[in-house]
């Protein structure tokens, strides 16, 4: 539950804009208004979701006496900004909640880079067994299922094609040449590398993406999530989904509402979504494209 604590105003906060009373008043009414939606085990009835209170603010905005013509103009016209925000917001908590347990640890990312650089120098990598060549499968891997960069096509085995050598050297090893001149007064050290100043992995350990769910759970049908068949990866993911979405705040009632909302506003796009960052399917090359950042969330 969060409360007036939880929440940080400045002096300013308020001056302008809706009364507080107004919103305060809206959201009264629409907790003791009957609910036409139903769920045999959670009372979902009881939600009230932020676009409940969106649409209910401009309805009731030409009835109300504390606003001019202007301002009920103004007001009506900052509504799809707001309220395209709180679907991206509810976007990431769904998605993030889904891959929780997908996500790339460090230690992946670093092996990665590792092996990158051997590779480029022509060097041996140290491990346990001592050195080795760099491994062309544990690059692959890394490159194909979790930056989602490339396909099969773009190996012959596990040897790259230019178009993978292109990546590694444009997005990889000039990042580490960049960093390592910033620090050119230390001994570089590919260890000490921050890895979230590489953009192409910055984003792997920083956010998800449809992509990245759609790669890891590639049964998932966002069409079966309000009432996925028993036994399926669906059922599987969204039973996950919602406890994760419970950890973070949300009531299992308004979880299951917000889950839904989500999966129904990507089902269209989910049909023709790449996995490997690029265009669709059948437009795509071997090379990929970059991966797309997707904010969402609220409780």
């Amino acid at each position: 539950m969060i409360t007036a604590e939880d929440v940080s105003f400045d002096g300013d906060d308020g001056r302008t804009g809706i009364p507080v009373t107004y919103t305060r008043d809206v959201v009264a009414d629409l907790l003791s208004e009957e609910s036409e939606r139903s769920h045999p085990e959670l009372p979902v009835e009881r939600v009230v979701t932020p676009h409940d209170v969106l649409d209910a603010m401009v309805e009731q905005l030409a009835d109300a006496p504390v606003f001019s013509r202007a301002e009920i103009k103004e007001f009506e016209s900052r509504h799809t900004a707001v309220a395209e925000r709180v679907r991206e917001r509810q976007r990431t908590d769904v998605v993030d909640a889904a891959l929780a347990a997908e996500t790339v640890g460090t230690e992946t990312v670093a092996e990665y880079v590792e092996h990158v650089y051997a590779w480029d120098a022509d060097e041996p990598v140290e491990t346990d067994r001592g050195q080795e060549s760099p491994d062309g499968l544990v690059m692959k891997v890394f490159e194909t299922e979790t930056l989602g960069r490339f396909d099969e096509s773009a190996y012959r085995g596990t040897e790259p094609t230019e178009a993978v050598v292109e990546f590694r050297r444009e997005q990889v090893i000039r990042a580490l040449t960049r960093y390592a001149w910033r620090n050119r007064g230390d001994e570089f050290s590919v260890d000490d590398v921050e890895l979230g100043e590489i953009p192409e992995l910055q984003s792997v350990l920083e956010t998800n993406d449809l992509a990245d769910l759609k790669r890891r759970f590639p049964e998932l049908d966002p069409g079966e999530w309000a009432d996925p068949p028993a036994d399926t990866e669906t059922a599987r993911v969204k039973a996950d989904t919602i406890d994760r979405m419970v950890d973070q705040g949300y009531s299992r009632a308004s979880a299951e509402l917000t889950s839904r909302a989500v999966m129904q506003d990507i089902r269209d796009e989910w049909e023709t979504l790449s996995t490997d960052g690029g265009e669709p399917p059948e437009e795509q090359d071997s090379g990929g494209g970059a991966s797309a950042t997707l904010d969402g969330g609220d409780r």
